[in-house]
């Protein structure tokens, strides 16, 4: 195949090199105008083809790009509506997951916490919002304590049984309103 390449290109090297001066500059024009339509097509398709993962990778790919306009979650105002309910829910995946409630309500100190619910309820993890209610009733009690909050582990318990798929339901969610997180 790579013959018939170099043939090809020999050829119409040969043949460019017997045009006029004039008729070169319109083909390299040409050639030119195809190279640039052919790399704003694959910009645009590997646009489009994050849409199209699965909704691991989806959630992933979201998830890091909101870290990084957030600074890891610290600064929602950065945020639209809808990467915050994708933020809030991810971020809290993540924190009680590795530490329970007492985690997530220490590291992002309460700066989703007026959102939390609703936004479970807006990605459709129905469980997690009655999670969540009970968890920020105990916190709200508890919020001059310091440290650990015992009565919190009774809802990371129940977070980690809940058959609601977070990092799923986010991707769904993302998908659902594409046109704010491009």
């Amino acid at each position: 195949m790579l013959v018939g390449v170099t043939t090809i290109s020999y050829f119409c090297i040969t043949e460019i090199k017997l045009l006029p001066t004039m008729e070169k500059v319109s083909i390299i024009k040409i050639i030119v105008a195809l190279i640039i339509l052919v790399l704003c097509s694959c910009s645009v398709l590997s646009k489009k083809s994050i849409w199209e993962k699965d909704e691991l990778s989806l959630f992933e790919y979201i998830f890091e790009k909101l870290n990084k306009k957030s600074d890891y979650g610290s600064d929602p105002s950065n945020l639209n509506d809808k990467e915050k309910v994708f933020m809030s829910m991810a971020l809290l995946e993540q924190e009680v997951n590795n530490g329970g409630f007492d985690q997530y309500f220490l590291n992002l100190e309460g700066k989703y916490n007026d959102i939390l619910v609703s936004s479970a309820e807006a990605i459709k993890a129905y469980d997690i919002a009655e999670i969540c209610k009970k968890a920020l009733a105990v916190y709200a009690e508890h919020a001059d304590q310091e440290g650990i909050i015992e009565e919190l582990s009774e809802y990371d318990d129940a977070f980690y049984k809940s058959k609601d798929p977070i990092s799923e339901l986010c991707a769904k969610y993302a998908k659902e309103n594409k046109k704010y997180f491009e």
